[in-house]
């Protein structure tokens, strides 16, 4: 073996290992709670990153010793909870005649990035809620915007039962539009923080559905912030330059976000665990399917994205930040028939919709 080939062999072991072992701490940083283990949270926002890189190490198998291909097949398998809930690869679920329920999630930006329509009637975003199909409309960072509340009912006729929360006149909140009746509403207060959370039980046809709707702690980056985040991304050789500004402003803000949020999704969850029967959450959890906040709230529930969408369902979209944080759970009460992302911009994000399913069991 010549001094090249060997350097190589070395190199390329090192790479697989490294990169590898950066896969596994991402994938599995959702055991860590930010509020007590701070640094694998980071790891938690570059899992797409290191999912990226030991991909394009299975092109080992065209490169001579093709057995190093055998490094990334392996950290790919070990990783594969967290492959499968980034990247499910379905077409939909099994229809089984039940009562089926269109449910869908958006965090609508207090209407901003909302184009006017019908003569300043109307807005592109309230024309896509009204024509979606859905049953159930969960809304975050919700206001009014340049229209009434009147205006806005008056659009969304098809959903005559409706709930508004907003901490102040001041504050976007969240609401729910329905067209089942809502036979309870509960806030959920968070302690430390701007954003809340609404329990809601409906009457679906004599059966009782309870759903909790939620939009956690915000990471409150402005637009300097993810430009930062946007430069680091595009040009990964600046990283060190550019790592003493990211310290003083994204980590420090993410850091702080991320402690607040590990707290609510265990107040979340203890509420869903003392709910009988069928039970949906759903919203902008402001984290990924890798984050502890969003196993924390999954717990034994199944996500509706995971188990019937096809690719990483990107939620959030704009400044390279794009990630999927809008999520739709349930529990063994209904399964999923469908699910999509509604790739209509008039938001920073995009709404998540889902089709739910009674179990025949639970008719």
């Amino acid at each position: 073996m010549t001094f090249f080939s060997k350097t190589y062999r070395i190199l390329a072991l090192a790479i697989n290992l490294v990169a590898g072992g950066l896969l596994l701490i991402s994938a599995y940083s959702y055991l860590f709670p930010p509020d007590r283990f701070l640094f694998p949270l980071f790891f938690t926002l570059a899992f797409p990153a290191f999912f990226f890189v030991e991909s394009l190490l299975l092109l080992q198998v065209f490169i001579r010793p093709r057995k190093y291909v055998l490094f990334p097949l392996a950290f790919l398998l070990l990783s594969f909870h967290a492959v499968q809930n980034y990247f499910p690869m379905h077409f939909g679920g099994k229809d089984n005649g039940e009562k089926k329920i269109v449910l869908l999630t958006y965090n609508i930006q207090s209407f901003g990035q909302a184009r006017a329509t019908n003569g300043g009637k109307s807005n592109t975003l309230l024309d896509l809620l009204r024509d979606s199909g859905a049953d159930i409309i969960c809304l975050q960072e919700y206001s009014t915007g340049r229209l009434s509340q009147k205006a806005i009912n008056r659009i969304l006729s098809d959903y005559p039962y409706r709930h508004v929360f907003k901490p102040s006149v001041w504050d976007s909140g969240i609401a729910c539009y329905s067209k089942y009746p809502i036979t309870k509403t509960e806030t959920i207060p968070f302690d430390n923080s701007q954003n809340n959370a609404c329990l809601y039980q409906f009457d679906i046809d004599g059966k009782r559905l309870t759903l909790i709707n939620c939009h956690l702690e915000s990471n409150h980056l402005e637009p300097d912030d993810k430009e930062l985040y946007e430069q680091i991304a595009k040009h990964p050789t600046q990283t060190t330059e550019l790592l003493p500004a990211a310290k003083d402003k994204l980590l420090k803000k993410l850091a702080r976000a991320g402690r607040i949020r590990a707290q609510q999704a265990r107040t979340i969850r203890n509420i869903a665990d003392k709910i009988p029967g069928a039970v949906v959450i759903c919203g902008d959890f402001n984290d990924t399917p890798q984050s502890y906040t969003y196993e924390t709230i999954r717990g034994d529930f199944d996500d509706a994205y995971v188990a019937t969408g096809f690719g990483p369902g990107i939620t959030y979209n704009e400044s390279g930040l794009w990630f999927r944080i809008d999520h739709i759970l349930h529990n063994d009460a209904l399964h999923a028939v469908d699910s999509r992302v509604v790739r209509q911009k008039c938001s920073d994000h995009y709404p998540m919709q889902a089709t739910l399913q009674w179990e025949a069991e639970n008719d």
